[in-house]
């Protein structure tokens, strides 16, 4: 038989679960389900995925929903400390039942298939343990994230290898069976691939790590205290002074363009600008001591803090990282694997690595990896010839590079990237395709530093985008166009060193994306006691608490009889208009 529902979200992970609980709030009658591929709820800190010594990168206090705080005395996380993965993993299944809708989850249920339901919405095709079957819904929330589907690399002689070979994704469950494993090879120059490094030479392995020459490089990685000041980096990314001095085109949503014009549209301010970065950066490099040391020197990042997008990450290490690699116990090898032979990787350069065991911290593919049918040519993109598409492009870099003319100056990249078209959605969110219907909507297909606060502020959006109850549309289709193209263009000037070319990328632009949004829905941006801790006071979870009940509130005069509150005219009616 098949299962029909008014709203189906996809994914457990802190986006699907942010999307489950708002819609449950906004949309009290509504039938949902949620459907999770894996067999408990977290995403990338589901039980399945947790290893040894894996922790938040984000200390506790900025990594938990607004509105469940991760108190101290139930989850025994002390102040200034990384939360374990396995702290994480309960606190959001706590989360999903606190709120009402943990037994709506339907874990081992993957999406591999959606399909257009004629005028009543979604079917789409699962897969559990039982077999495979069909799930309809009116409308469908899509919130797989990006570390969904591992990047798998393929070497030449893989086949002969006689040893375990798997991505970093399976290390949890392949940890018990590398006890006894005293040579370890990594690919990869990303976090995870430094967790995996330090979690094996705690288990008695010595460790080569593997950095591809032609890929983005050395992860830029610093202490969790930073800047002469010694503040936190986590939560300093979210101060809003310093959100100005990163070119953003949805910057002036934070309430201060005239700032921001200065800074970046005159020759003192982007001054100001590069001085700032500089500090930022010198301040990181300066603390590691990457110079005094050969080996270490190999994991020193290739290009500026400026251009690295979200890949930024905090040191959470028992001990320290980089004394592994001045003692030896860490070998850095900047080449690319040649081929395989048993238990050896063969470098291009030449070099044999005696290996029990590859594993490939090589990253996610950062698409969806759902397959949609019967959506007809223009599929979940833009209107248009590629000619037409092409010369938007063209306009939108021209405005970029008018507005922030610091991005002209590219770094020197040691790879290609390849030609793609970005995720091209309104707000980041909904397909130009889908937004009459307003029956589809992408949740966290963004990489950001502030998830949990993002997550539920484009819950809260998308609850209220397809009640067509935001509070703010722009004016025509064309309008919806071009914002969509100036934003997904920017991505690829401000962070060619992270994944701005394919996919929206944040750090500091996390806060004026939360105001962009919150101020569709009719909400208070500026929530601090007054300008200066408007201006210096990180934004933190707890500062976001309670938007929920003052949206209703705003928009209780509105309530309809069937408990759904109607409000102001969605984007719809704009891209209607055009069609």
């Amino acid at each position: 038989m098949t299962e029909s529902f008014d709203t189906v979200v996809v994914g457990a992970g802190w986006f699907g679960l942010a999307a489950a609980k708002a819609y449950k709030q906004v949309h009290p009658n509504a039938n949902i389900a949620v459907l999770e591929a894996a067999e408990s709820c977290g995403g990338t800190w589901s039980n399945n995925r947790l290893y040894p010594g894996l922790k938040s990168n984000n200390m506790v206090g900025t990594y938990e929903f607004p509105d469940f705080p991760m108190s101290e005395e139930k989850y025994g996380v002390k102040p200034n400390n990384h939360i374990p993965g396995a702290v994480l993993h309960r606190y959001l299944t706590d989360f999903a039942k606190e709120f009402g809708f943990f037994d709506r989850i339907q874990f081992n249920t993957a999406v591999n298939l959606v399909e257009k339901n004629g005028e009543k919405g979604w079917s789409l095709t699962v897969t559990t343990p039982e077999g495979s079957r069909k799930v309809d819904t009116a409308k469908l929330i899509l919130a797989t994230g990006l570390t969904s589907t591992p990047n798998m690399p393929t070497y030449r002689g893989s086949e002969n290898f006689e040893a375990p070979f798997f991505h970093a994704k399976d290390f949890c469950k392949e940890a018990p069976t590398l006890k006894n494993v005293k040579r370890a090879t990594v690919v990869g120059g990303a976090k995870s691939a430094y967790d995996v490094c330090y979690a094996m030479v705690q288990q008695g392995a010595e460790v080569d790590l593997i950095v591809r020459p032609n890929g983005h490089g050395p992860v830029w990685i610093a202490p969790a205290f930073v800047t002469p000041l010694k503040k936190r980096l986590d939560q300093i990314l979210n101060v809003r002074f310093m959100s100005w001095m990163s070119p953003c085109p949805w910057g002036g949503e934070d309430g201060y363009p005239g700032i921001r014009r200065f800074l970046h549209n005159t020759a003192l301010g982007r001054f100001i600008v590069r001085s700032f970065w500089k500090v930022l950066s010198n301040d990181v490099t300066t603390a590691i001591n990457y110079e005094n040391n050969a080996e270490l020197k190999k994991l020193k990042p290739w290009n500026s803090a400026f251009w690295i997008g979200s890949g930024l990450s905090i040191l959470n290490y028992d001990t320290s990282f980089f004394d592994l690699v001045r003692e030896g116990k860490i070998r850095v090898h900047i080449d690319n694997i040649d081929h395989l032979e048993p238990r050896k990787v063969v470098l291009v350069g030449g070099e044999t690595i005696e290996s029990d065991v590859l594993v490939a911290s090589t990253g996610w593919k950062k698409e969806s990896t759902i397959k949609f049918a019967g959506l007809g040519e223009e599929q979940l993109g833009l209107p248009g010839t590629v000619a037409e598409k092409k010369a938007l492009a063209e306009k939108a870099d021209a405005e970029v590079l008018r507005d922030f003319p610091i991005l002209k100056d590219q770094p020197k990249l040691a790879f290609v990237p390849k030609e793609a078209d970005p995720l091209r959605y309104y707000r980041f969110i909904v397909p130009y395709t889908m937004i009459e219907s307003r029956n589809l909507a992408f949740a966290g297909m963004i990489s950001c530093v502030s998830t949990a606060t993002v997550a539920a502020i484009q819950g809260h959006w998308i609850a209220a985008f397809m009640g067509e109850q935001l509070d703010r549309a722009p004016k025509s289709g064309q309008e919806v166009i071009d914002e969509i193209m100036l934003h997904t263009q920017w991505g690829k000037w401000r962070y060619p060193s992270g994944y701005g070319a394919s996919l929206p990328d944040f750090v500091f632009e996390g806060v004026p994306y939360t105001n962009l949004l919150m101020k569709d829905l009719g909400l208070k941006t500026h929530r601090k006691p007054g300008l200066f801790a408007e201006l210096t006071s990180p934004y933190l979870p707890p500062d976001f608490a309670g938007l929920m009940e003052e949206w209703k509130q705003a928009h209780e005069k509105n309530a309809a009889a069937d408990g759904d509150l109607k409000g102001a005219p969605a984007v719809a009616a704009a891209a209607a208009a055009s069609s």
